[in-house]
């Protein structure tokens, strides 16, 4: 019973040494995984972020073209050609941005408008947004999107100053931002959570993969925390990728500027959905390492049983299954080295014993020694006495606990008594006893001087008669 309880803890310290290295090698694992998953999926949020941007600053210089074309053509053929304003006429519908076509005004008052549009009188040339910024350009530019009354669409007026000899005339057009709409949605079709499109003065948001959100105004009392955090980082005039905390968890964000323009383009990942998948490998791998670790100290317990087997086999006596010299030797260097000179070795051997085996036989011989060893084990067990066969008839004992002389005497002679009462009335010809020699720790440095001062005993015993002991 000790020793299966001495293995199952062996067993289960194993266990425990071997499983948290597995764990250990599973969760740095992870870990590595996670972090590369997560580096990748930042680089794809810059590599989707810049192409977008390309996408975007194409159609803005695109859109920026064809109106230059129109001006460079308006500016050859002059305003007093009414052939200008046949050309005008032709850029409705010329291009998805601006359906409107072009229209016109001069610091005079005049206005033509291509798509046939009759201003009121309130109507103030001068006054308008579109004229004001076109002073300021020689070429095509993009002003201040806002949200068309009309449509309800967020478009930006693009304007520049014409070259003419007559009054200051601004050429223009309304560019509607449904395509930059639909790119913020395409884009928020993969791992990407939110994508839109902000001005960089007055934070308006022109596009977004929220529809409701268009035509809001970005700024630190915005519902969203996401939001907040992206104003804040505009605030602080910071662009590139950054991780910010948002509504539901932490998200990557890369905000981008976009040539020929005052928008910056923003696109935000969210931690958790990118790590989404990885959970769901993560627990069946757990799970995996659990039930791998039960495996584990299964065939722990059933490989140490059999290696305890075969090592309790190589220290047994085969005739008597006590241990045998070298299994005896071991755990009394073991105990002597817990508990130092405390304790005392008890060598005996068979007095007579050559009879039994010259008279009657070896086979009796062996019932006699399997019979004496039975005796001695059931004599000493205790839980520090430790009980083996060193050869032929000679065994041993230690007593590993405190024990007093006067103790120890009492104990050997019942054990004499005991020894004759089980062989006298049944080998009486032969007249078995016992003679023992004790050795006590407290007088040995050694397990070889221990055994030493016991040999000598017991050979003193002997000399002086047999069936009797003898203490050093």
């Amino acid at each position: 019973m000790k020793a299966k309880h001495r293995y199952i803890w062996t067993n289960i310290k194993l266990v425990c040494t071997i499983v948290p290295i597995v764990l250990v090698m599973i969760i740095t694992y992870f870990m590595l995984v996670r972090r590369e998953i997560l580096s990748l999926s930042k680089e794809k949020l810059v590599l989707e972020s810049n192409y977008y941007v390309e996408e975007i600053s194409a159609w803005a210089q695109s859109v920026l073209n064809e109106a230059t074309i129109y001006k460079d053509m308006i500016e050859k053929l002059g305003l007093e050609n009414d052939a200008t304003y046949e050309l005008m006429y032709t850029s409705v519908d010329s291009h998805e941005a601006y359906p409107y076509g072009l229209y016109m005004g001069d610091e005079l008052g005049n206005y033509f408008d291509a798509s046939g549009w009759e201003p009121g009188d309130d109507f103030v040339v001068t006054e308008r947004d579109w004229y004001i910024e076109g002073l300021g350009h020689d070429q095509f530019a993009f002003g201040e999107p806002y949200v068309d009354a009309m449509t309800g669409s967020t478009c930006v007026s693009i304007s520049s100053r014409l070259k003419t000899d007559s009054a200051v005339t601004i050429l223009s057009a309304d560019v509607y931002l449904d395509y930059a709409s639909r790119l913020a949605q395409e884009v928020t079709s993969g791992q990407v959570k939110h994508a839109f499109f902000v001005t960089r003065d007055s934070r308006l948001i022109i596009a977004d993969s929220d529809a409701s959100m268009i035509g809001q105004t970005l700024s630190a009392e915005n519902e969203s925390m996401l939001y907040q955090n992206v104003n804040r980082l505009l605030d602080a005039e910071k662009t590139g990728q950054h991780n910010i905390l948002g509504d539901e968890s932490i998200y990557f964000v890369n905000i981008t500027t976009i040539p020929d323009t005052d928008w910056y383009f923003i696109t935000c990942m969210n931690r958790n959905e990118v790590l989404k998948d990885l959970w769901g490998i993560e627990f069946p791998m757990l799970l995996i390492a659990v039930i791998a670790s039960v495996l584990l100290f299964f065939l722990t317990s059933l490989y140490s049983k059999e290696m305890s087997s075969i090592r309790t086999k190589a220290r047994m006596d085969p005739l008597t299954k006590l241990l045998n010299r070298e299994g005896f030797e071991e755990l009394v260097r073991l105990a002597l080295a817990e508990r130092p000179e405390q304790g005392l070795l008890i060598i005996m051997d068979m007095d007579n014993f050559k009879l039994i085996n010259d008279q009657l036989g070896h086979p009796v011989g062996d019932k006699v020694l399997r019979k004496f060893s039975s005796i001695l084990e059931n004599y000493f067990n205790r839980n520090k006495d430790i009980v083996g066969r060193l050869g032929g008839d000679e065994f041993a004992v230690f007593v590993g606990r405190d024990i007093s002389t006067s103790e120890t005497e009492g104990m050997l002679k019942k054990f004499i008594s005991i020894v004759h009462q089980n062989f006298d009335s049944e080998y009486p010809d032969q007249k078995l006893s016992t003679s023992i020699g004790v050795g006590l720790a407290a007088k040995s440095d050694s397990y070889e001087l221990l055994y030493q001062n016991a040999d000598k005993a017991l050979y003193d015993a002997k000399w002086n008669g047999k069936d009797r002991f003898q203490i050093r």
